[in-house]
């Protein structure tokens, strides 16, 4: 790969030095550019002699030379040592009136150096990689600045060539290493001498490690962080135990001079009746390396943002500073699992990187702005008045819901966004960032795609949620969960033609609880899918000891969490119902909430196709409530809607509910769906629905949910009304 010159020469370089830029940018066909650097050195200097040399385990490796020849670059270490990122040039303009320097060896003899200007290679931070230099036996009155300058800047574009070998250099020992072993072994005796070392440990060690060597030197003192705890865990070889024992941390250098930290872990050894102990050796150098530079890098590298840590530093300064006004807003998409789960993570990292970049670009002089991992950013405002803070989320808020498109991809983004003022004199930054976050998920709560203030109720909502996680956990473990039978009427024959499985809970304390009290907690909870699991059984179970009605059997009716419909598990598990209650397809229809219509991701549509394809119906529950209904109805594969209580309770009185009511049959009709109603309590709004052409209802008019003993009682005495 050709070295790249992304910058024009310093004003004053020298025609040929013009040249060589423009011929170096040109050039191709090199294979790494460490000759590159070294030719366009010499040309800059009108020199002889150039050399780049990798800084590695304190030694310098040549990578490329000219005029040097097969020599080391050590005797010119008193200059060399002195380079760093701090102290990038060394000049040594006449070697012979430096005493230092008059018996080295680079300077008596060949080439019989008198000039060295060298300047350091400078890595990430501190470090410093290499040294490139150039070299004359002539001496020199002066270097002039340009061309001392260009050189730095020469140096600095070689720094990206020498991170890549250093790479391909970690890599191929990396390789090497995997294809000798996994893992090094070292055997050692009841005196703690080495009996065997396999290919790898000595790969690790960099050299055979011969047998009789103590293992104590393998691992000096010098270079542990515990030599103690590290001489200790080296002694309490415990031969009798079987099993390896807790692994720690070893360290040691190679016979190049590299440190490396050893994962290693022991276990007992017997050979001839003796014991002994056996090292299981892994080099986590790198591993523990990059593991530290993500620690400690305070930009994520996906956005370019400041990450968690710097920005409650930031906040720390603002409370310490009593900077106020100050508010804190925590910003999290509210669709962000949907967009990984059906268009691929790349396109998530996109969608990640589209947010920053909106959010930066409206980003008030004074805020601050951090991703504070997953989909979440935080956003501090100092100096800033809560009433301008709100008005800038808002617009935030307008801005996301800008429909974008990644990589011929539409994307809606949605946003929740909850925001905390500091209102009390010492309060921390951990306070001020929780409370933005109860603030952000009550906005999820309440629907997304909008923005919450914080209240101090919202702490109490949180404590009870809590609480009853913990109880419906317990009420899963205990199975205090039973299922209620609410019966559902033709309107026309007057005949029964199904039930709705109800969930109540027999709480301990506060006696049987109607779904209003936790349904949405339960929904939310881990212990979702085990519920649901045994809500599809225990339905299906009950409905096989129904009665049959006029020769016909009842069909029960099943609402399904959200959860449900994440995975490929609802089909095996509506098969297992059907194959171990013995119901029939044909007699069960599972409902669908406007959370599970609302997603767009192909999987609902495609569970429920193969559902219907096995026989079985789908209904859509509470229809009429929210914007997905129309749009879900084309997606969606379903049999039969449900019209909401909240239509039905004022549809005699309400002008606006009575039509709703007929818009809703009028759709259903043109889609060829059956409807029921749902709420029903009078005669009066049951023979308007009939009237309406509405085909079934359910509601207190003909009887309340009811355990399965009362319900099969209740079916056993329904008389069809007119008919005795």
């Amino acid at each position: 790969m050709p070295l790249q010159v992304p910058f024009p020469p310093a004003e004053g370089a020298t025609a040929e030095a013009v040249d060589a830029f423009g011929a170096l940018r040109n050039e191709t066909g090199r294979s790494d550019g460490f000759d590159d650097v070294v030719a366009m050195a010499v040309q800059l200097l009108d020199a002889p002699v150039a050399a780049l040399a990798m800084l590695e385990g304190g030694r310098l490796h040549v990578l490329a030379e000219r005029g040097l020849g097969p020599v080391a670059l050590s005797p010119l270490q008193p200059l060399l040592d002195g380079l760093t990122v701090h102290m990038p040039v060394r000049l040594l303009l006449d070697a012979n009136v430096d005493p230092a320097f008059q018996i080295d060896p680079l300077v008596r003899a060949a080439p019989n150096l008198r000039f060295v200007l060298a300047v350091a290679v400078p890595g990430t931070g501190d470090e410093t990689l290499g040294v490139l230099l150039v070299a004359d036996p002539r001496p020199r009155v002066s270097v002039r600045a340009a061309s001392q300058s260009l050189l730095q800047r020469l140096a600095q574009l070689s720094a990206g060539l020498i991170e890549r070998r250093r790479l391909e250099r970690t890599n191929r020992i990396a390789e090497q290493i995997a294809h000798a072993d996994f893992s090094g072994v070292i055997v050692v005796d009841g005196r703690g001498e080495v009996t065997f070392a396999n290919p790898a440990a000595e790969m690790i060690f960099g050299h055979p490690l011969p047998a009789g060597a103590r293992v104590n030197e393998l691992f000096p003192d010098e270079l542990q962080s515990n030599p103690e705890g590290t001489v200790q865990w080296l002694r309490d070889g415990s031969p009798g135990l079987a099993a390896p024992q807790a692994s720690h941390d070893l360290r040691i250098r190679t016979r190049q001079g590299d440190l490396r930290t050893l994962e290693a872990a022991r276990c007992a050894w017997v050979s001839g009746g003796e014991p002994g102990m056996a090292l299981i050796l892994r080099d986590v150098t790198e591993r523990r390396l990059l593991r530290h530079r993500l620690n400690v890098s305070p930009n994520d590298e996906l956005t370019g943002l400041p990450r968690r840590g710097s920005l409650l530093a930031v906040l720390d300064t603002f409370l310490r500073d009593r900077v106020r006004p100050l508010g804190v807003a925590l910003l999290g998409l509210d669709n962000f699992r949907t967009v990984n789960d059906t268009l691929g993570h790349t396109i998530g990292d996109a969608v990640l990187q589209l947010v920053a970049c909106r959010l930066q670009f409206s980003l008030p002089p004074s805020a601050r702005l951090a991703r504070f991992g997953g989909d979440e950013f935080a956003l501090v405002y100092p100096g800033t008045e809560q009433d301008a803070i709100q008005r800038h989320l808002r617009a935030v808020l307008s801005d996301l819901a800008r429909p974008c498109e990644v990589d011929h991809n539409l994307v809606h983004i949605e946003a929740s966004i909850g925001v905390a003022m500091c209102d009390e004199p010492n309060m921390e930054s951990g306070e001020l960032v929780a409370r933005a976050d109860l603030a952000m998920q009550h906005a999820k709560r309440s629907g997304g795609r909008r923005l919450s203030r914080f209240e101090p109720d919202m702490r109490v909502e949180a404590h009870d949620r809590r609480r009853l996680d913990l109880e419906l956990r317990r009420a899963c473990d205990e199975e205090e969960f039973e299922l209620h039978y609410q019966p559902q009427i033709d309107l026309f024959s007057g005949r029964p033609t199904g039930a709705e499985a109800l969930l109540r809970w027999r709480h301990p304390e506060r006696g049987l609880l109607s779904p209003d009290k936790f349904i949405d907690a339960l929904a939310n909870s881990s212990v979702n899918a085990t519920v649901g699991r045994w809500i599809l059984e225990r339905a299906c179970r009950d409905a096989m000891t129904w009665p049959v009605i006029d020769g016909r059997k009842l069909a029960i009716g099943i609402n399904l969490f959200p959860v449900q419909l994440d995975d490929e598990r609802l089909l095996g598990e509506v098969d297992h119902a059907l194959a171990s209650t013995g119901l029939a397809p044909a007699r069960l229809e599972l409902e669908l909430t406007e959370t599970i219509a609302l997603r767009d991701d192909g999987i609902a549509a495609s569970a429920l196709a193969s559902l219907r394809a096995r026989g079985i119906r789908v209904a859509y529950d509470d229809f009429g409530t929210g914007y997905a209904s129309l749009s879900m109805l084309q997606r969606l594969p379903v049999d039969r809607v449900k019209i909401d209580r909240s239509f039905v309770r004022d549809v005699l009185a309400n002008r606006g509910d009575a039509a709703i009511v007929r818009s809703i049959l009028l759709i259903a009709r043109n889609f060829n769906l059956r409807v029921i109603a749902e709420g029903v309590e009078t005669a009066a709004q049951a023979e308007m629905l009939r009237e309406l052409g509405c085909d079934e209802a359910q509601g207190f008019l003909y009887s309340r949910a009811l355990p399965l003993a009362d319900f099969n009682r209740w079916i056993e005495s329904y008389r069809v009304p007119g008919h005795e």
